[in-house]
């Protein structure tokens, strides 16, 4: 197993996906296993992933043994991969760390849409968070009371609760006045059951496992690509009463027009993930309307934000540095630098200080009004160009730097960029980077213009 997600915790990474469970063992301590589990020429313990009964009976023993969980597993329902699930909940874990102090963290309450019988994300999440809350929602009576009994069976009846959804259109049924920390989603791929027979019949391959889900858990109208819509859509009404809005992806086909949807709702605070489990492959998008924005979670490029900017200068690091703190202070800018590392510079502008209106004021001595909070909040890190992998097809610098800009928090995109722009124009000119010269960022490189 691999996935592509990037972590910055080793010790919360999927254990899946560095040991496979292994089915001799999990056949010892589960005899009720024992029957589905064969052997090749090789004496390789292995099970049949066609066979619906064996694969119900594999994440039933994964949820015992790693998770203390007892979870009912109908055969008529979908049956959730172990890994896959908990990959998704470990990159919302990724994204709240980033995004909440710890004590907020520590007592998050998630949405989990279409909990489905085995109400598998919220149970994970509540056994791994002992403090976390959830609420769960289905259009499914019968999904509903399998959910709850299960939540029964688990004693979490005081931190997981379970609402039927009577109308199919509607995809968020909140409390009133309340805020929630993330809601989660996996829909349903496929638009019609002519779709789902066209799928399977465009595989290259047959299904590794056999899919047992019903009508409601594996088609929607507009399949995911519309229901997520809809989940933006909504998001455009509940706002900032829902910290992160995420869902999975399941078609790749689905991921570039709910970025272009995000985008035309002005709405540029998201990432774009995918996950990889042996065979499957699944993305995942996030978008929120609060000023926190993300830049340690991985974030697929082609999909990405444009919060970061690179530049590579011709000169060593050093002064490089010099001439971007000589600049903040030009520009009444407040700065800290990193205890560790002087070169990783941040700062929380509460005014536009570099616009030729701000720039006349300051030069005229008189005060520019500040805002109550900062604007946006900024780092620049600094690094020699020598310290930097090889790059293909760029040309080295000899003892030049590069300085990344980061836009860490703020709703304002225009005035973060036009503060970057102005001191990298800025640093390029104390460079020798003069206005008869092209500059290209990108390599490096100066060249007459």
């Amino acid at each position: 197993m691999s996935h592509k997600r990037k972590r910055e915790d080793d010790n919360s990474a999927n254990p899946y996906v560095q040991e496979r469970p292994h089915f001799g063992e999990l056949a010892e301590q589960f005899p009720v296993f024992r029957p589905f589990v064969h052997t090749d020429k090789n004496e390789n313990p292995y099970i049949d992933f066609k066979d619906s009964e064996a694969v119900r009976t594999l994440t039933w023993c994964l949820l015992k043994r790693d998770f203390g969980l007892d979870v009912k597993l109908p055969a008529d329902r979908l049956c959730p991969p172990v890994p896959n699930r908990l990959d998704y909940i470990l990159w919302i874990e990724d994204i709240l760390k980033e995004t909440l102090p710890t004590d907020q963290f520590d007592m998050a309450h998630g949405i989990d849409i279409g909990v489905g019988a085995s109400c598998i994300y919220p149970l994970l999440c509540c056994a791994r968070h002992k403090d976390w809350k959830f609420d769960g929602t289905d259009i499914d009576e019968t999904s509903v009371r399998i959910a709850r009994d299960n939540i029964r069976k688990n004693k979490m009846n005081d931190r997981i609760t379970i609402q039927y959804n009577s109308i199919p259109e509607r995809i968020f049924l909140l409390d009133e006045g309340k805020k929630y920390t993330f809601c989660m989603c996996n829909p349903p791929f496929y638009a019609s059951e002519e779709e789902v027979e066209q799928s399977l019949q465009t595989k290259q391959a047959e299904p590794f496992a056999i899919c047992t889900g019903t009508k409601n858990e594996m088609i929607t109208d507009g399949g995911e690509y519309g229901f997520i819509q809809r989940m933006m859509n909504e998001s455009l009404i509940y706002k900032d009463r829902i910290m992160w809005y995420t869902s999975l992806i399941g078609l790749k086909k689905s991921v570039r027009p709910l970025v272009d949807q995000l985008e035309s709702f002005g709405i540029n605070n998201y990432v774009v993930s995918e996950f990889i489990q042996g065979r499957t492959k699944r993305w995942a998008i996030a978008w929120s309307f609060g000023p926190k924005r993300l830049h340690k979670v991985h974030n697929l490029v082609e999909y990405r934000a444009k919060l970061h900017f690179v530049s590579y200068m011709p000169k060593p690091v050093s002064y490089v540095r010099e001439q971007v703190i000589a600049i903040l202070q030009d520009l009444n800018i407040s700065f800290e630098q990193d205890g560790n590392d002087p070169n990783v510079i941040t700062g929380k502008p509460r005014a536009i200080t570099w616009s030729r209106a701000a720039r006349r004021l300051l030069n005229k001595k008189q005060k520019i009004e500040e805002n109550e909070l900062p604007i946006f909040e900024f780092q620049f890190a600094l690094l020699e160009e020598e310290e930097e992998e090889e790059r293909e097809g760029d040309k080295q610098l000899d003892g030049g730097c590069r300085i990344a800009s980061v836009w860490l928090q703020g709703d304002k995109r225009t005035a973060f960029e036009s503060f970057w722009f102005h001191v990298e124009r800025r640093v390029q000119e104390a460079c020798g980077v003069d206005r008869g010269s092209t500059f290209n960022s990108k390599s490096g490189a100066v060249s007459e213009a």
